[in-house]
């Protein structure tokens, strides 16, 4: 079977969900390539499974909190996408645990395919969405007396900005 790589094709384009995607690919690569030492290293594949449901799991929570903060209106659809990818590399981990030497490299060829399927659509979607929804303004007003042109202006980022200007980078 080919090694997981992650590649740019890949990237939905937010930075913190591209870096969760990269550590999931390189603990699968690992876990593959430990799977294929002769003899199997049962103390070296149990830690690199532990490692790989730890990122996996992480990875879906942190995804799922941004959804939820977000709003995103496809979170429920994005959640089961991951509940059903949760059971299954459960089950198969269990299988591990209980010796099952055709459970590995089952394990390897589920994400090997799940992976770059679900990076394509749900988590490109999700990503295009964060990522216009990070472009919004968010502007508070304050009721004061000074004159607009004596005030300090600030964009979303904390940024100094003039607000007659024709500029949209808030």
């Amino acid at each position: 079977m080919r090694s997981l790589k992650w590649n740019s094709s890949h990237a939905v384009f937010v930075t913190e969900i591209d870096d969760d995607h990269k550590e999931i690919f390189e603990a699968v690569a690992q876990f593959q390539a430990a799977l294929s030492e002769k003899p199997i290293p049962i103390g070296k594949v149990n830690d690199l499974t532990g490692h790989l449901a730890v990122r996996i799991e992480d990875h879906f929570a942190h995804e799922e909190r941004l959804m939820r903060a977000a709003r995103y209106g496809l979170l429920s659809w994005h959640k089961r996408c991951h509940d059903a990818a949760r059971k299954r590399v459960a089950r198969l981990i269990q299988r591990i645990g209980r010796g099952d030497a055709e459970a590995g490299p089952a394990l390897v060829k589920y994400l090997s395919e799940w992976l770059p399927n679900h990076t394509r659509l749900p988590d490109k979607m999700l990503g295009a969405f964060l990522r216009n929804k990070r472009r919004t303004a968010k502007i508070v007003f304050t009721v004061a007396t000074k004159a607009a042109d004596s005030c300090t202006w600030l964009n979303s980022r904390g940024e100094r900005f003039d607000p007659t200007s024709t500029a949209s980078d808030f």
